[in-house]
């Protein structure tokens, strides 16, 4: 795909795409870092220049190009490196869990997690999650 080895040089990787409201593709990007919007509008600029010379086929479209957001599920596991420290809501094959992402150390993650225990109390346990075992994994946003 275009974008996947056009974001490369960039510092930036595709996690997904969906179709807006209007009909206009949306192509997710992000980057291992917190993205910069100087890189995503150049970028942008890059992609859509390679579009407007290039073949493809008669039919007008619209893309867009954007960061995933905050609310959307991390589906690489580039994406985590950036939200260390960041309290996640995770769902495993085995388990769901809330709990902070201490570190990552090649494909495991490793979270201080919190879970519900008797009363008002939460049991808070370390827990090894290789990337390959989370089904779904969310930032836990907080509001002050």
């Amino acid at each position: 795909m275009l974008v996947e080895q056009e974001a490369v040089p960039f510092g930036l990787f595709y996690v997904g795409h969906e179709m807006t409201e209007e009909g206009a593709i949306c192509l997710m990007i992000d980057s291992q870092e917190p993205l910069n919007m100087k890189v995503l509008t150049d970028f942008t600029r890059h992609v859509s220049t390679l579009i407007d010379e290039g073949n493809f086929g008669e039919e007008a479209f619209t893309i867009e190009i954007s960061s995933p957001g905050a609310d959307r599920p991390l589906v690489d596991l580039r994406q985590f490196h950036k939200h260390v420290g960041r309290n996640f809501q995770i769902q495993t094959q085995d388990e769901t869990f809330s709990g902070e992402l201490l570190r990552i150390e090649e494909d495991n993650l490793h979270f201080l997690a919190e879970f519900p225990d008797k009363g008002r109390k939460v049991r808070i346990e370390p827990r090894l999650v290789p990337f390959s075992h989370i089904n779904q994994a969310t930032i836990a946003l907080k509001f002050k």
